[in-house]
């Protein structure tokens, strides 16, 4: 199990043990360091269960790294703002598509955008592009099972926007109309079954 620790600059590391009275203690290397000041805020792991992806708050980056026998190492630091901003970043959350080819980070502060990057089959991003969340505040956004749509949450404009996603090129394109939700801070997709026959 791995916890970011924003304001230690470190993802803690702990070994899960589910038959034991306290399942959970340090794992043998207690904690992977982060950049100083970066802000370690969420961790994703790739589908195929070979890479891992942090976010940072702060520093507004990604940090990506190969999981291999409970045990993180970092291969890159890729920006998830682009050249024109240089602090303010607020980067808040991170999403990788179903079928594994993309990856989705939020920024707040300046930019209010979420950043695309493309996965390389060595695990390392490249960046795609951005695109505005048509709202102020992007805390959390989420991707559908089926990869087609994402809904981006606003605390401050107090919105939800969808976006529908392109799967060959990853970037997105926004759809209907966005949602008054006053104060609303995350968003879960729920799967309805239709009753009518």
């Amino acid at each position: 199990m791995f916890l970011p620790d924003l304001g230690a600059d470190r993802i803690r590391a702990y070994a899960f043990e589910t038959d034991k009275k306290e399942p959970l203690e340090e794992a043998e290397k207690p904690f992977i360091p982060t950049s100083l000041g970066s802000g370690p805020r969420h961790l994703t792991f790739h589908p195929n269960g070979k890479f891992a992806y942090c976010i940072e708050e702060m520093g507004g980056a990604v940090s990506a790294y190969q999981y291999k026998n409970g045990k993180l190492e970092p291969i890159q630091r890729i920006n998830t703002h682009s050249d024109h901003f240089k602090d303010n970043f607020e980067s808040s959350d991170v999403h990788i598509s179903p079928d594994g080819c993309y990856l989705y980070a939020s920024n707040r502060g300046n930019e209010n955008n979420i950043a695309i990057f493309s996965i390389s089959n060595d695990g390392t991003l490249k960046t795609v592009g951005y695109q505005s969340t048509k709202g102020n505040h992007p805390r959390t956004f989420t991707i559908d099972r089926s990869g087609k749509f994402l809904i981006v949450t606003h605390p401050v404009s107090g919105t939800a926007v969808v976006f529908k996603r392109n799967a060959e090129t990853g970037l997105l394109k926004k759809i209907g109309r966005e949602v008054k939700l006053n104060g609303v801070s995350t968003v879960q997709i729920r799967k309805y079954e239709s009753k009518q026959k």
